[in-house]
């Protein structure tokens, strides 16, 4: 069956992404002689030995980062799914989105990706999450109000979000101020790491009192080169990349029947691209 050419087949973690988008997207297994001849394909010529066993590596090393419930087994030769797609659709989008980027309908994945993202983050927190803008345009004063924190005044109408795409708290139970509280950005297109310092946290402070400072954080849909974690995460606070969100979707008690819906429904197009091309 015809599949989708690699973009960078020189590249470690681009043709890892496209290993993780092959196994879901076929619902089959690929062997390293299988990818051998795709990378050939894609690239004109034979890849070294030495080029398959450091793609071998890094998918070694996104198991690990995975956690327990390993989306995909890797064997000496082989690479396994070892979940449905359509039960962690969220995975399957943040992979395409890695490969692809935000390049089509750009609002509406992008938002579709805040959706995703804030269930992952109030999962983690063990808290509430809104999306600010989303379903509506909500005022600050209705925020705090609904965080229990102290509305200060309404930003001009130039305000827009400040960065600010989720807002998560993890109340007490007594309704006061002072708690754990993120302000987080989004970033589902090639360029999140442009947007690592979007977050202004003196910006909402003229408009909120926290009881207790903000913590920052971000969601991309990659997974982050290890020799750039520690930068990365010194401009993006609390880093969830695709390894995080995915450890953090699989919650029964959290199941969203209309995410689930519409990221199936964003997805099945791209699949079926992907297999025709």
């Amino acid at each position: 069956m015809p599949t989708k050419l690699m973009e960078n087949p020189n590249s470690v973690s681009n043709v890892a992404d496209w290993v993780e988008f092959y196994v879901f997207a076929m619902n089959d297994g690929l062997s390293k002689s299988e990818l051998l001849s795709y990378i050939e394909d894609s690239s004109g010529s034979e890849p070294e030995q030495a080029f398959i066993d450091d793609i071998w590596l890094e998918l070694e090393r996104r198991l690990i980062l995975y956690g327990a419930n390993k989306p995909y087994q890797l064997d000496v030769r082989e690479v396994l799914p070892l979940i449905n797609w359509k039960d962690f659709p969220e995975y399957l989008t943040c992979i395409i989105l890695s490969i692809d980027g935000n390049s089509v309908d750009a609002v509406k994945t992008g938002k579709l990706f805040e959706r995703l993202s804030s269930k992952a983050v109030s999962n983690y927190f063990s808290g509430h999450s809104i999306i600010y803008g989303h379903p509506s345009k909500q005022t600050v004063k209705t925020i705090a109000t609904d965080i229990f924190e102290t509305f200060i005044k309404e930003p001009s109408s130039n305000f827009n979000d400040r960065g600010v795409d989720i807002i998560c708290w993890k109340p007490f139970n007594d309704k006061r101020k002072s708690q754990i509280t993120a302000l987080i950005q989004c970033a589902a297109g090639f360029n999140w790491d442009k947007k690592l310092l979007g977050i202004p946290y003196k910006a909402w402070t003229q408009y909120i009192h926290w009881g207790a400072d903000p913590l920052k954080g971000f969601t991309a849909p990659i997974v982050i080169n290890e020799k750039r974690y520690d930068d990365v995460v010194t401009d993006a606070g609390i880093m969830f990349d695709r390894p995080r969100i995915y450890q953090n979707i699989q919650y029964i008690n959290a199941i969203d029947t209309d995410l689930t819906t519409d990221l199936i429904n964003w997805c099945e197009p791209r699949i079926n691209s992907f297999i025709a091309s």
